[in-house]
């Protein structure tokens, strides 16, 4: 049984009764994940240059699965990218056999900050697109996307089953859903994927997936005082009133990224059980150290590769690629 979002949000209750906060729990998560990520945007391609090195290698995989089993060399698709950052994961498709089959884009995200860029990525894609600020479930129900895509976003949502049922609304017939870059609640606990954690490189070790992201913040809260993005979202939640007093970095983390804080990650099992009228065409894990594959000295690299050729399913990260019975 899944938890529900008023499960999936009572480990930050906590922290709301540590710093004075008087809304609720789902009120308090979505205004500390907009105001923290309008003002990562500033930062995010540079703090995430091991997602724009190692992740268009996933989207292609994913794509190239979909395309052996659902060929039709005729079919255009509708693109609807929901959380699109700064535009990473269009960027990705559009780099796959999707290509040439795209007719236009709608970009989607509650960053306005994020959107800005995004947009003035979109620009050089020469395909028809708009930007718009908001949730999926803001979108008027008659609009339908033959493709929606995500990439590092199920992580972020509390009530996931709420979200999934706006994607099946908005999808269209035979419609492909894909989503990537979520840690892989399935495998976790794999003993085998543990121990290749374990696993140090032989010079510069680098930190797993969910250290390089608490790293990342420790870096921005003990950088140049007053310019970062974590005493911005700080200065801006203690002026609407929503604190008392400021939030550390990894509360941050365990308020905006819910389902790692919580450990349970995301699980394709579970999925499968809130998306009935789809089919599971393809599921693949990377990260099989920890951490992307950009970050791996050359020998582990090689391990990975043939880990990810065998199509292995106990990495730190997964993806999947979905289509809605017609």
């Amino acid at each position: 049984m899944d938890a529900s979002p008023t499960e999936t949000l009572q480990p930050i209750t906590s922290i709301m009764s540590r710093h004075g906060v008087k809304c609720t729990p789902a009120e308090f998560h979505a205004a500390v994940n907009v105001t923290f990520h309008e003002f990562e945007s500033e930062v995010y391609d540079r703090e995430h240059a091991d997602m724009w090195n190692s992740l268009p290698r996933q989207f292609e995989l994913l794509v190239d699965d979909y395309f052996r089993t659902r060929p039709d060399p005729a079919r255009q698709y509708r693109l609807l990218d929901i959380g699109c950052g700064t535009g990473l994961a269009t960027q990705c498709i559009l780099g796959t056999k999707f290509r040439d089959r795209i007719s236009s884009i709608q970009l989607l995200d509650t960053s306005p900050a994020m959107l800005r860029q995004a947009t003035r990525r979109a620009s050089t894609w020469n395909i028809p697109f708009q930007s718009r600020q908001g949730l999926l479930s803001d979108l008027p129900e008659s609009e339908t996307y033959d493709l929606i895509i995500t990439c590092s976003v199920l992580h972020h949502i509390p009530d996931l089953s709420g979200f999934l049922q706006s994607v099946r609304l908005h999808q269209s017939p035979a419609g492909v859903f894909l989503h990537l870059q979520d840690p892989n609640g399935d495998y976790a606990s794999d003993p085998e994927f543990l121990q290749r954690k374990k696993l140090p490189p032989p010079r510069d070790p680098q930190p797993n997936l969910l250290q390089r992201a608490i790293g990342r913040l420790y870096r921005e809260i003990t950088g140049k005082q007053g310019d970062n993005y974590l005493i911005k979202t700080n200065k801006v939640l203690l002026k609407k009133g929503l604190i008392e007093t400021p939030l550390s970095p990894l509360e941050i983390y365990a308020i905006t990224d819910i389902h790692v804080g919580s450990g349970d990650g995301i699980s394709i099992r579970h999925l499968k059980q809130q998306l009935p009228d789809y089919d599971c065409l393809s599921q693949r894990a990377y990260g099989f150290f920890g951490m992307l594959a950009s970050d791996l000295p050359d020998h582990l690299k090689a391990i990975e590769e043939d880990l990810t050729a065998k199509n292995a399913l106990n990495g730190a990260a997964v993806g999947a690629v979905w289509t809605l019975r017609a």
